[in-house]
C-alpha cells in the first residue's frame, strides 16, 4: 500500500527549497574546513587583525547580542551560530529556490551564475552593512577566496537536492 502524501506544487517547491538550504549549509561546514588548509597562517593572521572571525561565524552571536541587548556566553554563542545557520540555510535555500524557478539559467553549471553574486551580496554587502565583517577590500584575499569556495559549494549543493528531487518526483 503506498501512503505518498501529496505536497501541492507551490508548497513543495519551498519545501524543497527549505531542505536544499539545510543540506547545502551541511556540506558548506564541511568545505570550510577543507578549503582552510589553503589559507596560509600570514593571511590568517592579517584577517585577525581586521575581524575576529567570517563573517558567517560572527553574525549569530552578533545578531543575538543585538536582540537580546546583552553579553552573550560562549554555550550561548553556539546556539546563536547554530540557529542562524539554520536560519540561513532555510532563508538563502527559499530565495535560490524562487529565483532557480523564475531564472532557470541561474541553475546551469551547478548554480555557479547564483553562487558568485551570492558571495558578493553575503560578504560584500549584507555582512558590511550589518556590521557583522568589514568591506572585502579590507579582507585578505586568500579568506575570500574560502568564502567565494564556500558559496560555490553552498549553491553546488543546493542545486544538486533540487535535481534530485525532480529526478524523483517526476
Amino acid at each position: 500500500m503506498n501512503r505518498s502524501v501529496k505536497i501541492p506544487q507551490a508548497q513543495h517547491h519551498l519545501l524543497t527549497g527549505a531542505i536544499a538550504g539545510l543540506i547545502a549549509g551541511a556540506a558548506t561546514g564541511q568545505s570550510d574546513k577543507i578549503l582552510d588548509r589553503f589559507v596560509s597562517k600570514e593571511q590568517k593572521k592579517r584577517d585577525r587583525r581586521v575581524r575576529e572571525a567570517s563573517a558567517h561565524e560572527m553574525a549569530g552571536p552578533y545578531f543575538a547580542r543585538k536582540i537580546s541587548g546583552k553579553k552573550i556566553s560562549p554555550e550561548g554563542k553556539k546556539r546563536a551560530r547554530a540557529i542562524f545557520n539554520i536560519a540561513y540555510g532555510v532563508g538563502w535555500g527559499l530565495i535560490y529556490a524562487g529565483l532557480r524557478k523564475k531564472y532557470p539559467q541561474i541553475a546551469r553549471w551547478g548554480g555557479l551564475p547564483f553562487a558568485v553574486p551570492f558571495f558578493f551580496a553575503c560578504d560584500g554587502l549584507l555582512a558590511p552593512l550589518f556590521g557583522v565583517s568589514p568591506n572585502l577590500r579590507r579582507i585578505p584575499w586568500q579568506p575570500s577566496a574560502k568564502e567565494m569556495g564556500n558559496h560555490i559549494t553552498w549553491t553546488s549543493t543546493a542545486e544538486m537536492v533540487h535535481r534530485a528531487v525532480a529526478r524523483k518526483v517526476h
